[in-house]
């Protein structure tokens, strides 16, 4: 288990290099707001955005493991004090910015999907998770990259197993409300559909960042919303 994980390290940060070198950064730092124009004395809440999105841009760049606080903090304007103030270390704070994309992201599908019969909510749901995978591959790798970095460091792990977790209730809370508004709760193990929708996206991400001429938006929606219909749709 070791090799594999370090393999997938490097194949990880190989790919992510090829990306970035081919598309530059690709992680879309405006989906976390940027920063309103310095104030001479800014609220908590605006430090913390200011320093979310300038994060963002620097994972873009170099990735998680060669990111610096340091340049983190310059980004937004402040110094590194301002980084430990708000936030408990760099692991903690690409958590909170995996945190604040997941619920986007959910908040997207909820839209997309709302007042839908549980045959189309399947189709749309896997469209909306797949233009999401596909229109960010960047972002898909830093999530990746952060996975397997945390396998390897105990230290990392524990903010990525709350994350995942968090995530992971979210999406067993969401299944069980549409499937009582479908009427399929009975037929439903809801934390099962959440463990197995979340290992497929992390599956298909390093998939399409590998080979996104075969692994395209259409095979990933194909995959996505085949799950959501075994799942949700009564024969």
């Amino acid at each position: 288990m070791p090799d594999l994980v370090v393999n997938l390290a490097d194949t990880l940060g190989i790919e992510y290099r090829r990306y970035r070198d081919r598309n530059g950064s690709s992680v879309n730092s405006d989906s976390f707001g940027r920063a309103a124009s310095p104030q001479s004395r800014p609220t908590r809440t605006e430090v913390r955005q200011r320093l979310m999105a300038a994060a963002a841009d620097e994972f873009a760049e170099h990735g998680f493991v060669a990111a610096r606080l340091t340049e983190i903090a310059r980004r937004a304007g402040f110094t590194k004090g301002a980084v430990y103030s708000n936030f408990e270390s760099k692991q903690d704070l690409f958590a909170e910015l995996f945190a604040e994309r997941s619920l986007e992201l959910a908040a997207r599908v909820l839209a997309e999907i709302a007042g839908l019969s549980a045959t189309d909510a399947a189709g749309r749901g896997g469209a909306t998770i797949s233009s999401w995978l596909v229109g960010d591959p960047g972002w898909a790798l830093l999530v990746l990259e952060f996975g397997v970095q945390a396998g390897r460091d105990p230290s990392l792990a524990q903010a990525y197993l709350r994350e995942r977790r968090r995530l992971r209730g979210q999406i067993e809370e969401l299944v069980v409300e549409r499937a009582n508004e479908w009427g399929v709760a009975d037929r439903l193990d809801a934390r099962n559909i959440a463990i197995t929708l979340m290992a497929l996206i992390s599956g298909l991400m390093l998939e399409h960042a590998v080979d996104p001429e075969q692994v395209d938006q259409r095979a990933v929606q194909s995959a996505i919303s085949g799950l959501f219909a075994n799942a949700l749709i009564r024969d």
